[in-house]
């Protein structure tokens, strides 16, 4: 077995001269067995090693027990011996996740949090052939793609490694024997509480009695998929420059340069759109990808789609968005009096409305308003006159409507926002300048031309409108 693993190593190159390697130990035949050989090694490869090992906290006394064992077994081998204890059952329920993923995500961090802190550049883990096969199926079972079904690196971020791939589970208990390695058991790995232990107790054992090399078959089958897979993430790569970007904590999709792609890489964009923003396609099924594909390829221009962990998928219009999902919900603005010759700091808004009663000498003197309508321009000229009750600032209500410069006619407000392409959530902090139903200025977009002050015009209403 030595020798077998000792040349995929190399193969694969999975370690340097060099390199300081932090090994996750449960104290199990795998992790036990790979302590032990990396142990065995190290001079040759050249190469230091330190132990990680993390209490689950799930089983009480026996884990206080394997934590001794793995204590014990590291430090008499004068090896550097770190661990931590977390409560994974309380973890489960805070983050509103299953155990197995909690367990997961609580091991992967502290060993990296041990290797960062201690100067280790690889971590070891002891994943071996039937890991492999039990990935695969249970990704195939939730629903994968091509990268999903490539399963478990040898190498992944350069940083976590794995030298027993090239191994059987049976290799590595018989290994353990040769060399009298006393490990522990887990008694939960018998438990059909998790996913992986139901591929392990039930599936497996029936597969195995269809063809015994199964589990050999299924990773070489991952092997040929990894093979496509670093082609395709090539071309992948180049192609998201061009139709992803980022805006604050929102990746933006180009749809116009996404259509052009075949869909095989389509679909591969979303994933990489929802990675980009989460860091992580953990819980993101197939299913996921196809529902957000058929949405983009079809001609609805307003919609969402919500995913697991708090991920919102939506169109706009033109504007493809992934975001969070309780972000950019914009407040109403309830409706305020505005009286003349008076200034109103709106906080909320970030808008310092003005606004001042002046007579036609004062109005000619600003000869470049006689220009009906400068677009997002922050002074307006109303005809006071016309203006027979209260003005109101608000956001838009049923009904709302105004006299589009150089349109015949009025338009509804709602109608307004819909052919501007104005974002739906947003439309509410828009604020409105209004009388009655009639609005006298959309600020920041357009204003009701009937209103608008002339050379005629005996008083005139003067609005400075300022973001601040």
């Amino acid at each position: 077995m030595d020798k077998k693993v000792i040349n995929y190593i190399k193969e694969q190159k999975i370690l340097a001269a060099g390199d300081h390697v932090l090994i996750g130990v449960s104290g199990g035949a795998d992790s036990l067995a790979l302590l032990y050989f990396l142990e065995k090694y190290a001079s040759d490869f050249g190469i230091s090693i330190g132990v990680a090992h993390l209490h689950h906290g799930l089983r009480g006394a026996a884990a206080d027990a394997d934590e001794d064992f793995v204590r014990i077994f590291s430090q008499s081998a004068g090896i550097p011996f770190f661990s931590r204890k977390r409560d994974i059952c309380k973890i489960s329920a805070e983050e509103k996740i299953s155990i197995e993923e909690a367990g997961r995500n609580e091991r992967y961090d502290f060993f990296q949090q041990i290797a960062i802190e201690n100067g280790y550049n690889r971590i070891a883990m002891g994943h071996h052939i039937n890991d492999q096969a039990e990935t695969l199926l249970m990704r195939l079972i939730r629903g994968t793609g091509i990268k999903g079904v490539s399963g478990i690196k040898s190498v992944r971020d350069g940083l976590f490694i794995r030298p027993f791939l090239c191994l059987e589970k049976k290799e590595i208990i018989d290994y353990c024997e040769k060399n009298h390695l006393a490990y522990r058991t887990d008694a939960t790995n018998f438990q059909k509480d998790f996913t992986r232990n139901k591929i392990r107790l039930d599936i497996m054992p029936m597969i195995r009695e269809i063809n015994p090399k199964a589990e050999v078959h299924f990773n070489e089958f991952t092997k040929i998929a990894l093979e496509y897979e670093a082609f395709f993430e090539d071309y992948v790569n180049m192609v998201q420059k061009r139709l992803l970007s980022v805006d604050g904590k929102t990746v933006f999709i180009d749809r116009d340069q996404w259509l052009l792609e075949k869909p095989v890489v389509q679909k591969e964009i979303l994933r990489c759109a929802i990675y980009k923003f989460k860091g992580s396609l953990m819980e993101i099924e197939y299913n996921h990808i196809t529902a957000f594909y058929s949405l983009l390829k079809s001609e609805k221009t307003i919609w969402e789609l919500h995913l697991p962990n708090d991920i919102r998928l939506s169109r706009r219009y033109e504007r493809v968005m992934v975001e969070k999902k309780e972000d950019v919900i914009t407040k109403s603005i309830e409706p305020i009096e505005i009286l003349v010759n008076k200034t109103w700091i709106f906080a909320a808004q970030r808008l310092i409305l003005e606004t001042k009663v002046i007579n036609q000498q004062e109005f000619k003197k600003i000869s470049c308003f006689f220009s009906k309508e400068i677009k997002n321009h922050s002074e307006k000229y109303f005809d006071y006159d016309k203006i027979g009750c209260v003005l109101n600032l608000r956001s838009r209500k049923s009904g709302d409507f105004f006299h589009p410069v150089g349109v015949s006619g009025k338009k509804m407000i709602k109608k307004y926002f819909i052919d501007k392409k104005i974002d739906r959530n947003l439309r509410d902090g828009i604020p409105l300048l209004a009388m009655n139903s009639e609005i006298l200025w959309i600020i920041g977009y357009g204003i009701n031309e009937r209103l608008l002050a002339d050379s005629d015009t005996k008083n005139i209403l003067k609005v400075n409108a300022t973001l601040c």
